[in-house]
């Protein structure tokens, strides 16, 4: 498995990334696929024979002669074109392992990722912030990733909540890598029946749940509350929801709440990007929806 063949019998050292091997099942298909094949063809030959040389004795006949004909030709043709995946089937094998033993960090591709929500009180904050709480501690090179929250509501609320996301962050990536967790959404990883009980894990999960309650608060106050506004660059995004600003009618909003080249978690590394944008809606025009909201974020 560590070697892999280039050819005329020379061979490289580096892991493969990938095995296939044919199925046992293979010959199998195809005997079927012949006994098959050899139906469908007679059945074919003799529509043919019935509407070309046998004569027809009405009209009535020859329309259901022909409507059986072009049914069977396009149940054959359907049968035929799902072929390619039962005549030389293989299982799969990936070692994502190796993946880095031969690339760096700096050689995987940058990723963007968008997630879209709209309403608060629709979609609760706390389950689109496990959504990026989750992406964010991706097995993947954290100053490569880049977040952006699509608030078609323009809410102040879903704002507040992904900032204290943020904080929460850079607890949560640490520990993740530190303890290699498989199950990287919080939410679903505190309610598993099964998980550890050292004394990390009961401390991320009381800082998660004190940050859930805080959101939640704020969520059925419909209001941010002085106390949680705790620096002059909180205040100034918030200040941001004027008196006239509405769901429907308000001006483009774009908060970096995450900078991957400035932002560290508390064990020193990088955080990925995480970007709030609310764009600038308008009664006046229309705005089409989440598709519109895509191609703001495009």
């Amino acid at each position: 498995m560590e070697g892999r063949r280039l050819g005329r019998g020379f061979t490289t050292n580096a892991p493969q990334l990938h095995l296939s091997e044919p199925l046992r099942r293979t010959a199998f298909n195809r005997l079927f696929a012949a006994i098959y094949l050899s139906a469908v063809l007679t059945l074919l030959f003799r529509h043919v024979r019935n509407l070309f040389i046998y004569p027809i004795p009405n009209l009535l006949s020859l329309c259901i002669t022909s409507s059986l004909f072009i049914s069977d030709l396009v149940l054959a043709f359907m049968w035929f074109s799902a072929q390619a995946f039962r005549i030389s089937p293989v299982r799969r094998k990936e070692f994502p392992e190796n993946l880095k033993r031969i690339t760096r960090d700096e050689d995987f591709l940058a990723l963007d990722v968008f997630i879209c929500t709209a309403d608060p009180y629709k979609e609760p904050p706390m389950n689109v912030v496990n959504t990026a709480l989750s992406l964010m501690a991706y097995d993947y090179p954290a100053d490569k990733i880049s977040i952006y929250v699509s608030d078609d509501g323009g809410s102040a609320l879903t704002l507040f909540t992904f900032m204290e996301a943020a904080k929460f962050a850079s607890h949560w990536l640490p520990f993740c890598k530190e303890h290699n967790i498989m199950e990287r959404n919080p939410q679903v990883l505190f309610e598993a029946k099964h998980h550890s009980s050292s004394p990390h894990f009961e401390k991320i999960k009381m800082m998660y749940e004190d940050m859930k309650v805080k959101v939640e608060h704020v969520v059925d106050n419909g209001e941010i509350v002085d106390e949680y506004i705790t620096d002059d660059q909180r205040r100034q995004a918030f200040n941001q929801w004027t008196n006239g600003f509405t769901p429907a009618h308000h001006p483009t909003v774009i908060q970096v709440i995450l900078d991957k080249s400035q932002d560290k978690d508390i064990s020193g590394h990088f955080l990925p990007n995480l970007i709030y944008v609310s764009r600038q809606k308008s009664k006046a025009w229309p705005h089409h929806f989440k598709a519109g909201a895509l191609n703001v974020l495009l």
